[in-house]
């Protein structure tokens, strides 16, 4: 073997194992990747792409979605406090002023 072919075959051995770092990370294997991809190379790859993630990965990605549904509905509500305000509502709604009074001809139902 030339030194040439070792070098060309180093290079795509190192290239494997941090691509297989990259996919490993984003299952939750990072270390297991790089091995698998430096050892097995393009079929390592493939093994670490067809890999299940890890528990740990699912929730803080569930995690990540529900911040972002929280800071949407934030986004929203501002937009409607401020509409509201433009439009001359206080905003939220305020109660109406004074004691409330219930509905004065209201009978209780015989039974």
């Amino acid at each position: 073997m030339t030194p040439g072919v070792a070098i060309i075959g180093l290079a795509v051995a190192l290239v494997c194992a941090f691509a297989g770092q990259a996919i490993g990370r984003w299952k939750g294997y990072p270390g297991a990747g790089f091995a698998i991809g430096l050892l097995l190379g393009v079929f390592g790859l493939v093994i670490l792409a067809l890999m299940p993630e890890t528990e740990a990965v699912k929730a803080a990605r569930m995690q990540g979605q529900y911040e972002a549904q929280v800071a949407a509905a934030q986004r929203q509500y501002e937009i409607q406090a401020e509409a509201a305000r433009r439009a001359g509502y206080p905003f939220p709604p305020q109660p109406p002023p004074g004691p409330w009074q219930p509905y004065q001809d209201w009978q209780p139902p015989n039974p």
